[in-house]
């Protein structure tokens, strides 16, 4: 009988009582604590306050579509990995070129930027997508979309154009991924988990994301 080695790569930021919520200049959580182990007998927290794209998070189609799917509606999925470098600032389809297929496949954009998650320059100077790369992503038909920065739009724009191609064709967002350099060696055998909180009519959600790495000995 074949044996198959599992190794899970968590690529989700840590947050905690006071992170801050996109674009950066509020809190996206607030947690307190209603009781104590030490004088209660046990710990009991409450979420005051939880955006919905706090952190590591999936963005559903009901972002920017009218009565598009939520993310209780999302399919779970597990899309095998390709990891795509990116050095420049603004992202265009040449980015892919050289990819053999990305025919339902969850693409994770590595560039590095999850270095400056606490700076001013997180938001403010973060990569992005052009339009045109959007495009060939939607007509490459890949599954999931991940990235290591904050939107795949510029941060400056007031109408999200690669959100609504994105999102159009019912391919979801997963943004602000940390650890993506673990994934410097692929070889197939890697796939994606991003599940969201199971809520109906939201229009996206913190995920635990990680990289299932199997490997039959």
């Amino acid at each position: 009988m074949r044996r198959m080695n599992i190794k899970i790569i968590d690529l989700t930021r840590k947050i905690s009582n006071g992170t801050e919520g996109y674009p950066g200049d509020h809190v996206g959580l607030s947690v307190n604590q209603l009781a104590r182990a030490e004088s209660d007998g046990y710990n009991f927290s409450v979420f005051t306050h939880l955006e919905a794209h706090c952190g590591t998070h999936v963005d559903s189609p009901l972002h920017f579509v009218a009565g598009g799917t939520d993310i209780s509606s999302l399919p779970l999925v597990m899309p095998p990995v390709v990891v795509i470098s990116a050095k420049d600032r603004e992202i265009g389809p040449e980015a892919f070129a050289g990819v053999s297929t990305l025919s339902n496949c969850a693409v994770l954009i590595h560039t590095g930027w999850d270095r400056e998650i606490g700076s001013k320059a997180y938001y403010k100077s973060s990569p992005y997508l052009t339009q045109a790369a959007a495009q060939h992503l939607v007509e490459s038909k890949i599954s999931i979309l991940g990235i290591d920065f904050p939107s795949p739009d510029p941060i400056d724009t007031q109408v999200y154009p690669v959100h609504h191609i994105l999102l159009d064709a019912g391919i979801p967002i997963v943004e602000g991924l940390v650890g993506l350099d673990q994934l410097s060696d692929t070889d197939g055998n890697e796939y994606l988990v991003a599940f969201p909180i199971k809520v109906a009519g939201i229009e996206g959600s913190p995920v635990r994301a990680a990289v299932i790495v199997l490997d039959n000995d």
